[in-house]
């Protein structure tokens, strides 16, 4: 009598699931990897974006600071200042707000704005060849040599990323 089945070559039905379930696994983790990677991707790009617009703020204030004649008035926030005898103002209400220069928005959502106002001090033959030493906001400010311009901006995911730009006048 022949047995049915005798000597035939295949898979088993076990087997045929086990490569099933570690295909299903290798696919899975192969997935999240590819989200974590989008994920990165656009978590650079808004990165990058965010600071390049805080770049070209500073860089434009600088600017703007570089030329300075004179400053009228002065606090952490706000800076009043003569540029080609034409009176400026850069100020900023808060935060989420926009920082204004003659009333025209430069930026838009930032999270803290801060101006820092110094006079150089004594200078020296030996490193530090000079010191920096604040000036209290509306305090005598005619000799004011460096301002610091600070600006906290949140990027994507809410995580805050800080700039720091000096400019001597």
């Amino acid at each position: 009598m022949k047995r049915p089945f005798q000597n035939q070559r295949g898979f088993t039905l076990i087997e045929v699931v086990a490569v099933i379930v570690i295909v299903s696994i290798i696919g899975v983790m192969a997935g999240m990897g590819l989200v974590q990677i989008t994920n990165a991707y656009v978590f650079a790009q808004k990165n990058a974006a965010a600071a390049e617009q805080v770049q070209i703020t500073l860089t434009r204030l600088a600017k703007e600071f570089s030329a300075i004649q004179s400053i009228s008035t002065v606090t952490p926030t706000s800076i009043a200042f003569k540029r080609s005898e034409t009176p400026h103002t850069v100020t900023w209400g808060g935060a989420d707000q926009p920082i204004l220069l003659d009333g025209d928005i430069i930026m838009d959502k930032v999270n803290s704005f801060k101006l820092s106002y110094y006079i150089i001090g004594p200078v020296s033959s030996v490193p530090p060849y000079f010191t920096l030493n604040p000036v209290a906001p509306n305090q005598n400010n005619q000799r004011t040599a460096v301002i610091e311009m600070t600006i906290t901006v949140n990027v994507y995911g809410d995580t805050p990323i800080t700039f720091i730009d000096r400019v001597v006048i």
